[in-house]
């Protein structure tokens, strides 16, 4: 019944149809199977199966349309006899003949392990003999041979069609022989520029319906062949010409026909031409805009792949256009997986999304520190008064890391009256040399007298073994000295020009010769 209503509903969605009909064919390799149809109920080996399943009543109502009473399957059935006997059932009854016309297709196509019985006014009747004619095969899948289905092909064919125009490219697709025979009994000849101008001018409901068929297997085609600008004028131009259809179901028809085509890959192609086609970056953007969280995770993928800043700008402005952009990006904070936590906040903090200012201060408690530095970063960016609460408490992070990236957040906000107090506090209590050296030349940036002296008084040596300090730490309080470049600095660099330590000394006569330099 699934299968069936995917020939009958979405007979370009080849990827279920598939694997509809593998699961058919498991199923009919089990044993015999009966399919029955008695009155308004369907029944599968005599058990009744609920009408609440994909296609079962389009299913129950067909096979009384053909006058069919079952549809009984052998253990030997192959795929082709399988997917043969569905489109059968899919194409259109002739009603009242008691199964006749059913039957000659089932004898026209070769199928032997798959049989109907009719209603038993028509029993008696035999079938008519079908014509001789030579059934050709199809390449071979996985699991066996397709044959192909010439009456069955031809009942589809209310409207003729060629098959000449666009073929299934079978170098860029192993999928077989069964993809071979649905794609070229439906390629249409009509470009796809063509094809939208048909649409664009006509209100005829069958013709709109056959003009989105064709343009989906353009669109799928196109897809398979990387055509990103064709599938940009498809999407775009049909959801232009869905907001003008007069009528419900048109536009229905049209929205169907969009998210056939608008697959997640599909927009990602479709997204990766934004930097380049200048000339159809509007329309692009309003097919991405279309597809909301899709079309957003398409644009997120681009940003989090590409090199190029140039590039991630263009992103990042289509990105902010999109309505799903920023709650995408906002659901993303909440994934299991860290990287993913980690890629969301950088962008949140870049594109400065004030709204992300909750989300982003809870992940300062997150279990991975690469997550809470792209947090702390973030926050930095935002530049909140709660964004600041959150990273002044980031300078007491368990991870070393993270108390370092806290302290040159903060010193990049030039707020020295709160940030000074906040790093001395915080210097007070630092155990780790490498985030000391952090915290003083954070101080040094900031400049304040308060700041300075801390400085000065780390830069000195003291006599006493307990009062001793390292290198390390006496060296990055002279880097500290050298970016707070104030008289009393100054001083205490001269000063220490003559130290017994020999780093010491290069580090003074480094950051004397930089403060020379920077003095007019």
């Amino acid at each position: 019944a699934h299968l069936f209503w995917l020939v009958l509903n979405e007979p370009a969605n080849l990827d279920e149809q598939k694997s509809a009909l593998r699961l058919l064919l498991t199923t009919s390799g089990q044993g015999p199977v009966g399919v029955a149809q008695h009155g308004l109920e369907l029944r599968a080996n005599g058990d009744a199966v609920p009408m609440a399943f994909t296609g079962v009543p389009d299913l129950t109502a067909q096979m009384a349309r053909h006058g069919l009473t079952l549809v009984s399957s052998e253990e030997a059935a192959t795929p082709g006899e399988l997917l043969g006997i569905v489109r059968i059932l899919a194409s259109t009854p002739v009603l009242d003949d008691g199964g006749t016309a059913a039957e000659m297709q089932r004898v026209a196509s070769g199928i032997t392990a798959v049989r109907f019985a009719t209603r038993p006014a028509f029993a008696h009747e035999a079938p008519m003999p079908a014509p001789a004619r030579e059934t050709a095969s199809l390449d071979a899948m996985e699991f066996g041979e397709v044959l192909d289905d010439p009456l069955a092909a031809a009942e589809a064919r209310a409207t003729p069609r060629s098959t000449q125009a666009i073929a299934a490219p079978s170098s860029s697709r192993s999928d077989g022989g069964m993809f071979a025979q649905f794609a070229a009994a439906r390629a249409p000849s009509a470009s796809h520029d063509a094809l939208l101008a048909q649409l664009e001018s006509t209100t005829d409901a069958g013709e709109i319906a056959q003009v989105l068929e064709d343009l989906v297997v353009i669109g799928e085609s196109a897809a398979l062949q990387g055509q990103a600008r064709v599938l940009g004028d498809i999407l775009y131009r049909v959801g232009l010409r869905e907001t003008e259809l007069p009528h419900f179901e048109q536009k229905r028809a049209a929205a169907v026909a969009i998210k056939r085509i608008g697959k997640p890959a599909v927009l990602r192609l479709v997204a990766r031409e934004l930097p380049h086609d200048i000339a159809h970056r509007a329309q692009n953007l309003a097919v991405l805009s279309r597809a909301e969280e899709d079309g957003a995770d398409a644009l997120i993928d681009q940003i989090t792949s590409v090199g190029q800043q140039r590039d991630r700008r263009v992103y990042f402005e289509a990105l902010l256009a999109t309505r799903a952009g920023v709650p995408a990006l906002l659901n993303m904070l909440g994934d299991a997986r860290w990287f993913v936590v980690r890629n969301a906040a950088e962008l949140l903090g870049e594109m400065q999304m004030a709204e992300a200012e909750e989300p982003l201060s809870l992940l300062l408690k997150h279990e991975d520190e690469r997550v809470r530095r792209a947090a702390t970063g973030a926050l930095m960016s935002l530049g909140t008064p709660r964004a600041l609460k959150a990273i002044q408490q980031a300078l007491t992070d368990p991870v070393p890391a993270t108390r370092m990236q806290a302290a040159a957040a903060l010193v990049a906000r030039k707020d020295v009256l709160t940030t000074a107090p906040e790093l001395l506090r915080a210097l007070d209590v630092e155990k780790d040399e490498d985030v000391q050296a952090a915290f003083l030349a954070a101080l040094g940036k900031l400049g304040t007298p308060e700041a300075v002296e801390r400085l000065v008084n780390a830069s000195e040596q003291k006599r006493g073994m307990f009062q001793r300090k390292t290198t390390s730490v006496r060296v990055a309080a002279v880097i500290g000295l050298a970016e707070a470049r104030s008289d009393e600095a100054v001083s205490a660099l001269r000063a220490l020009h003559d130290d017994k330590d020999d780093d010491v000394r290069a580090a003074v006569t480094l950051a004397l010769s930089r403060i020379a330099r920077a003095t007019p």
